[in-house]
């Protein structure tokens, strides 16, 4: 049995919509094998593919997996002392998502499109929560990547990942990749595949068997996989 994981926003989902040939190429592969998703989204943020059955989630950037009812398997806490320090250091820099276990809120400083959104003007606003990650959205792709190195070297105990024009901080030794990796163990999978679009995709590159990004990802992005195609259903029937 195969496992496939999928990135979201800009691999599977374009305009809050995943396409149908992809959704039907899904379908077919799910009838031997399973297909689930690995973001950087929280959990309370996966409304727009609800209608889609997956076989497993890793949300958060790998700080929180779960099985195909959401039930948890794994999860990764970041400190509140040091997730509260990073809101109050950055809220004046970067819109800040702070992604916690609470399944219908999505808590953040700026307004979003998402039906749970919450806006919180403090880092108290979330109370008693679990922090799993958070993420620093900057205007440009540019600007956030003149912050990695600021993040990283900030907070030593934690991970920051370059996601396009924003930052997903993790505890350290935390990412999609160990995601992938302690997924293909729990579902027993013979095979993990990969598939995303972005920098942040690059530990579930390193960590899949085979890996898949676009036409249209940077060049250094391709140069990390083992197959270029234009669509997740043109990665799933290379494989099925």
């Amino acid at each position: 049995m195969k496992a496939f994981a999928s990135d979201l926003d800009g691999t599977l989902v374009f305009d809050r919509e995943v396409k149908d040939k992809d959704k039907e190429a899904i379908h077919m592969f799910q009838k031997k094998n399973m297909f689930g998703v690995c973001t950087g989204r929280p959990v309370c943020s996966l409304f727009d593919i609800e209608d889609i059955p997956f076989d497993f989630y890793i949300v958060s950037s790998g700080a929180l997996l779960l099985d195909r009812n959401k039930k948890m398997i794994e999860e990764h806490i970041i400190d509140k002392n040091l997730a509260k320090d990073i809101f109050n250091y950055y809220v004046n820099k970067a819109t800040i998502i702070v992604q916690t276990n609470d399944l219908h809120h999505f808590y953040a400083t700026g307004v979003y499109n998402n039906p749970l959104l919450t806006l919180i003007n403090s880092f108290e606003d979330i109370g008693d929560l679990k922090v799993y990650s958070i993420s620093l959205i900057f205007d440009t792709n540019k600007e956030a990547a003149s912050y990695v190195l600021d993040v990283n070297e900030r907070y030593p105990l934690l991970a920051g990942y370059q996601n396009n024009n924003s930052i997903d901080i993790v505890v350290k030794g935390v990412s999609k990749g160990t995601g992938v990796k302690a997924m293909k163990k729990h579902l027993n999978a013979e095979e993990m595949l990969g598939i995303g679009d972005s920098y942040n995709d690059l530990p579930l590159f390193k960590a899949s068997d085979y890996s898949f990004t676009f036409h249209s990802s940077p060049e250094d992005i391709k140069l990390q996989v083992n197959d270029v195609v234009n669509s997740v259903s043109e990665a799933i029937y290379k494989v099925i």
